[in-house]
């Protein structure tokens, strides 16, 4: 199946790629060395509400594990850093997915030379799509109880599917709301935690392999009649 490039208009509310690492620094120091070489591309820095939490409660509480403490970002893109983990976003629109990965790779370019990062546990890229009608008549996804489909009011279902190397967290949800609009979403958070060993040489491809992923996931749900609709370009 021939991918589209892009569908008009672009659903996708958020774009993000996601490092998860060790630090052969003190976890403090993490933020202060990654600003340092990426102040030049994003000017503004933001604190997030996480930092109001005590340290000691940041540190031992696993649901606070790989949260990201700062925000900086430009007119296009957002990085938001942790102590162990790193998300570089498209926003508040989504560039494309050339004009993207150049700044994914320019950024982890800058931070593989100051000599942070120990090693590299997870990489993911996720997106988060909208879409201001029930998604569920649209797509090829059936679930139903006994012989029966189900009616797909007020529904949101989640489900982890293997993808050779990648696994793709899915979460489809008719009941989401954008700026005051009901619609649905689709959200997509594609991830690996192997042959990362060499990662700042094999980025590049794992970081691509992830967003091919990502990208032909989504476009499979879609049914051929409702893509039309989208305006697809090729």
């Amino acid at each position: 199946m021939t991918l589209p490039k892009a569908i008009n208009p672009c659903p996708i509310l958020d774009a993000s790629v996601e490092v998860r690492f060790t630090t052969k620094l003190h976890p403090s120091a993490v933020f202060g060395m990654i600003y340092n070489v990426l102040q030049t591309t994003f000017p503004k820095v933001e604190n997030l509400p996480i930092l109001q939490l005590p340290e000691a409660v940041r540190a031992t509480d696993p649901n606070f594990k790989f949260k990201p403490l700062y925000r900086i970002s430009n007119p296009n893109f957002v990085a938001q850093i942790g102590p162990d983990v790193l998300a570089i976003s498209s926003f508040p629109n989504y560039v494309g997915w050339d004009m993207f990965s150049k700044q994914i790779f320019s950024i982890l370019d800058r931070i593989e030379k100051v000599g942070i990062i120990g090693t590299v546990l997870r990489i993911g890229i996720r997106y988060i799509n909208f879409f201001d009608n029930d998604i569920f008549k649209n797509i090829d996804l059936k679930i139903s109880i006994g012989k029966n489909n189900i009616a797909y009011e007020n529904t949101i279902i989640r489900t982890e599917i293997e993808q050779g190397d990648y696994k793709s967290s899915l979460q489809v949800a008719n009941n989401a709301n954008q700026n005051n609009k009901l619609g649905s979403i689709i959200d997509i958070d594609t991830y690996t935690e192997s042959n990362l060993t060499n990662f700042f040489k094999d980025k590049d491809d794992l970081i691509s392999g992830a967003h091919a992923k990502e990208k032909e996931l989504f476009f499979s749900l879609l049914k051929g009649e409702f893509l039309k609709t989208l305006n697809p370009t090729y």
